[in-house]
């Protein structure tokens, strides 16, 4: 049987958030700290660019679990239909810099498929720190060690039991709406605006957005 881990996430994001946060289950991959982030402007990101993994998947049994009061109404919070990215509106520069980029839980509620895929130009200076992170530690990661697309499965609606099941349902939760969380982060070599192709459930067209990373996107 797996075992879940259960540990506090206080100062989980780099930019301070007013997400309350009581517990955290953590299943499959630890989520990265910031301050084991990489530097800005290593040499080795532009040639690594090429390299990075296609694609990954995030499942009901790879969720933490928390609580994120007004996850979908917080105007620093980036939502496109039922994502959030927590934090995701703007990130400044001199966090970008010195973290690499940054941490950004990532919600989806319940019953919901979202795939995020970086567009072509956001490829060569940012990637994806979803899904399996192949042992690197965040210090050692590099655009070679992320993904340019994840798609994240969120657990089935319906009331968790008292005992955790790596099947769901989540208990995680946003204002009453029940959410799948991940931990993760999105790295950059330097600020950016790295735009962000949402796929959400069966769309057939995606919905573009830009995440501000020490670079505003325009309007």
């Amino acid at each position: 049987m797996r075992t879940a881990k259960v540990t506090a996430i206080a100062g989980a994001v780099a930019v301070t958030t007013t997400v309350a946060v009581v517990l955290v289950v953590s299943v499959g991959s630890p989520a990265p700290s910031p301050s084991g982030a990489p530097a800005a402007g290593d040499e080795r990101a532009a040639t690594a660019a090429a390299t990075h993994s296609a694609r990954a998947r995030e499942d009901c049994s790879t969720r933490s679990e928390a609580r994120f009061p007004g996850a979908f109404t917080d105007d620093r919070n980036l939502v496109v239909g039922p994502l959030v990215l927590i934090g995701g509106t703007y990130t400044d520069a001199s966090t970008v810099r010195k973290f690499g980029g940054n941490k950004f839980p990532l919600l989806v509620k319940a019953g919901h498929t979202v795939t995020v895929r970086l567009a072509r130009r956001g490829r060569r200076v940012a990637g994806l720190g979803y899904g399996p992170h192949r042992g690197t530690t965040v210090r050692a990661a590099m655009l070679k060690d992320t993904y340019q697309r994840v798609t994240f499965v969120a657990c089935r609606p319906g009331k968790p039991s008292g005992r955790y099941s790596p099947n769901g349902p989540s208990g995680s939760s946003a204002d009453d709406v029940a959410v799948t969380f991940w931990s993760g982060f999105v790295l950059t070599s330097t600020p950016s605006c790295v735009p962000l192709d949402i796929y959400v459930d069966n769309e057939p067209s995606a919905r573009r957005v830009g995440l501000s990373l020490g670079r505003r996107c325009p309007r």
